[in-house]
């Protein structure tokens, strides 16, 4: 398998994914100085990677929103960019998953919980069929940062921000915050003094919109009327424990989270861009030469080069020394130095005379056996045998014979 590389947009930078087998990945962060990364960032960030030594051979980024990608392919024209498989964010989900031997579903309802929003998609795997999608703005990473954020405010331990920096950077503490509960029971600070939150009150925060989440997705599903298999939770907000326990209690289905499944786009779309590349390398007919190219050997190297086609030429058609049909001509050789065709010499006719009295011969003596016996031709000497024909030839041509058409008769009067 080739080298690919795939690229997702998230928080405040450009994650991209390397990999070589469609096996073991190698993540990159590309930071933005915006929240959110725009176009011109994305193309930035692919101009830096086909720029190294070990520029990958595949190359795909996986898009949020449909004018996310038309924005995109002007920026890659403004980088000199081009071959990058540009798709969407839940078509890279699902490759992701179709390419997973170890998934056993089929039809799914993708939750994807980001920092802007919550994406909900019921969709079919193996033919990559959306048949119901939704977005939300109601829920999301930011909405949670926010939550912690009140929290650490109420606890009277955090001055209030005055400045739109010491908001950042509260809200950059908050989500380190939200990050750290994923895996652990609570958060201190740095002494270990003060208790900053523990995962009980942090769930209480997020527990009323992750369940009108799960509310909106069971809705979804059965707007579709296709009942889905599973549940996939995807993006950061799957790190949430209490995320898959309250989709599984709504829905009454199997939740699956996939290894850093913020990452799952991008590495589908690196899975796309060498499948397609893959794909289009296997049909690609065999270049053909043009005749310039053909006569350019021609051309350079003069005449040996003809006599190596000759030379190949008897060796593939060995009956090439027979004579043209068309002329009845034998067919020419070409060689280095052309051998002295022979030649007759034939006396010009003689002169007419007047007859005169025929005298009569004399008895001739009987030639030896041994002599070669001969006719008079009247000063016509015959030519000797022509020499072998040489051992390789062009091969014969055949010319095709046109029948024209019997011309009417003209009408005369």
């Amino acid at each position: 398998m080739v080298s690919s590389v795939g690229m997702s947009m998230g928080a405040c930078g450009i994650r991209a994914v390397r990999t070589s087998d469609g096996r073991s990945f190698t993540a990159e962060w590309f930071p933005s100085t915006d929240p959110t990364p725009d176009a011109d960032d994305v193309a930035h960030a692919i101009r830096a990677i086909v720029d190294r030594p070990d520029a990958p051979q595949s190359l795909g980024v996986a898009f949020p929103d449909p004018s996310y990608s038309a924005a995109l392919k002007s920026a890659l024209v403004e980088e000199y960019v081009s071959e990058v498989h540009i798709i969407s964010e839940i078509a890279g989900t699902l490759e992701q998953l179709r390419a997973d031997p170890a998934f056993p579903y089929r039809t799914v309802a993708v939750y994807d919980l980001g920092a802007t929003g919550l994406d909900l998609t019921i969709a079919d795997i193996e033919s990559g069929t959306v048949y119901a999608a939704t977005r939300s703005t109601d829920f999301g990473g930011e909405i949670v940062d926010r939550a912690v954020r009140d929290h650490l405010l109420s606890l009277d331990i955090l001055a209030v921000p005055r400045t739109p920096d010491e908001q950042t950077a509260l809200l950059r503490f908050s989500r380190e915050i939200k990050e750290a509960l994923s895996t652990h029971e609570d958060s201190r600070t740095s002494d270990g003094a003060i208790r900053l939150m523990d995962r009980r009150m942090f769930e209480i925060q997020v527990m009323r919109p992750a369940e009108r989440s799960a509310i909106a997705l069971h809705d979804l599903a059965e707007m579709s009327e296709i009942a889905p298999e599973a549940i996939v939770a995807i993006g950061g907000g799957a790190h949430i424990p209490l995320i898959a326990d309250v989709l599984g209690r709504y829905l009454r289905l199997p939740v699956v989270v996939p290894e850093d499944p913020e990452m799952i786009a991008a590495r589908g779309a690196a899975l796309y861009a060498t499948r397609i590349d893959s794909a289009r390398s296997a049909a690609a007919p065999p270049a053909k030469r043009s005749a310039k190219s053909l006569l350019t050997p021609l051309l350079r190297f003069g005449l040996p080069t003809v006599v190596a086609l000759g030379l190949f030429s008897a060796t593939v058609w060995p009956d090439a020394d027979a004579e043209s049909t068309l002329t009845g001509v034998p067919i020419l050789t070409i060689e280095d130095e052309p051998a002295a065709a022979p030649t007759s010499t034939v006396a010009p006719p003689a002169p007419t005379v007047s007859p005169t009295p025929t005298p009569t011969p004399a008895p001739v003596t009987a030639a030896p056996e041994t002599q070669v016996p001969h006719h008079e031709t009247g000063g016509y000497v015959e030519p000797p045998n022509p020499p072998p024909a040489p051992a390789f030839q062009l091969p014969r041509i055949e010319w095709p014979r046109i029948q024209l058409p019997t011309l009417p008769p003209l009408p005369f009067p």
